[in-house]
Protein backbone atom coordinates (compact mmCIF):
# COMPACT_ATOMS: atom_id res chain seq x y z
CA UNK A 1 0.00 0.00 0.00
CA UNK A 2 1.39 3.36 -1.01
CA UNK A 3 0.70 6.22 1.42
CA UNK A 4 -1.30 9.15 0.08
CA UNK A 5 -1.19 12.75 1.30
CA UNK A 6 -4.97 13.19 1.44
CA UNK A 7 -6.01 13.81 5.08
CA UNK A 8 -2.42 13.49 6.33
CA UNK A 9 -1.57 17.17 6.39
CA UNK A 10 0.91 17.28 9.25
CA UNK A 11 3.36 14.63 7.99
CA UNK A 12 5.45 14.04 4.92
CA UNK A 13 3.88 10.79 3.72
CA UNK A 14 7.00 9.84 1.78
CA UNK A 15 8.68 9.35 5.18
CA UNK A 16 5.96 7.12 6.65
CA UNK A 17 7.24 3.61 7.32
CA UNK A 18 4.14 1.49 6.82
CA UNK A 19 6.15 -1.64 7.63
CA UNK A 20 6.00 -0.58 11.29
CA UNK A 21 2.69 -1.86 12.74
CA UNK A 22 2.02 1.24 14.86
CA UNK A 23 2.52 3.55 11.86
CA UNK A 24 0.37 1.38 9.59
CA UNK A 25 -2.42 1.27 12.16
CA UNK A 26 -2.30 5.01 12.69
CA UNK A 27 -2.43 5.52 8.92
CA UNK A 28 -5.42 3.17 8.52
CA UNK A 29 -7.26 4.77 11.43
CA UNK A 30 -6.76 8.21 9.91
CA UNK A 31 -7.90 7.14 6.44
CA UNK A 32 -10.98 5.40 7.87
CA UNK A 33 -11.81 8.34 10.12
CA UNK A 34 -11.78 10.81 7.22
CA UNK A 35 -13.31 8.48 4.62
CA UNK A 36 -10.40 8.07 2.21
CA UNK A 37 -11.39 4.49 1.36
CA UNK A 38 -9.59 4.40 -2.00
CA UNK A 39 -6.23 4.60 -0.21
CA UNK A 40 -6.85 1.44 1.83
CA UNK A 41 -5.77 -2.03 0.76
CA UNK A 42 -8.55 -4.50 1.65
CA UNK A 43 -6.20 -7.34 2.58
CA UNK A 44 -4.19 -5.13 4.91
CA UNK A 45 -7.39 -3.78 6.45
CA UNK A 46 -8.63 -7.33 7.01
CA UNK A 47 -5.43 -8.21 8.88
CA UNK A 48 -5.20 -4.98 10.91
CA UNK A 49 -8.88 -4.25 11.68
CA UNK A 50 -8.92 -6.08 15.04
CA UNK A 51 -6.09 -3.82 16.23
CA UNK A 52 -7.48 -0.47 15.07
CA UNK A 53 -8.73 2.10 17.57
CA UNK A 54 -11.84 3.28 15.75
CA UNK A 55 -15.51 3.65 16.64
CA UNK A 56 -16.85 0.23 17.65
CA UNK A 57 -19.91 0.54 15.41
CA UNK A 58 -17.80 1.41 12.40
CA UNK A 59 -15.45 -1.45 13.22
CA UNK A 60 -18.40 -3.84 13.32
CA UNK A 61 -19.64 -2.59 9.94
CA UNK A 62 -16.16 -3.08 8.48
CA UNK A 63 -15.98 -6.62 9.90
CA UNK A 64 -19.33 -7.41 8.26
CA UNK A 65 -18.22 -5.87 4.96
CA UNK A 66 -14.96 -7.84 4.96
CA UNK A 67 -16.78 -11.05 5.80
CA UNK A 68 -18.91 -10.61 2.70
CA UNK A 69 -16.50 -8.95 0.23
CA UNK A 70 -13.02 -9.37 1.68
Amino acid sequence: MKPTKKYIWEYDVSNLDLTRPEVLRWYLERKIQYGDWSAIDIQILKKELPHLKIDKYLKNILFQFLKKYG
